[in-house]
């Protein structure tokens, strides 16, 4: 039998969409109606 654990109401979600030019990131904190989405370029420094 397998067991269900729910994700509790306060927390924060990330989710990152890994590509080869550029990574996409959201974020959805508890209490706000809007997500933050940011983009991260892939280069070596």
């Amino acid at each position: 039998m397998t067991t269900s654990d729910s994700t509790p109401a306060a927390a924060v979600l990330v989710a990152i969409d890994i590509a080869k030019v550029r990574n996409e990131v959201l974020i959805e904190a508890p209490g706000h109606k809007r997500r933050r989405r940011l983009l991260v370029l892939n280069t070596r420094c």
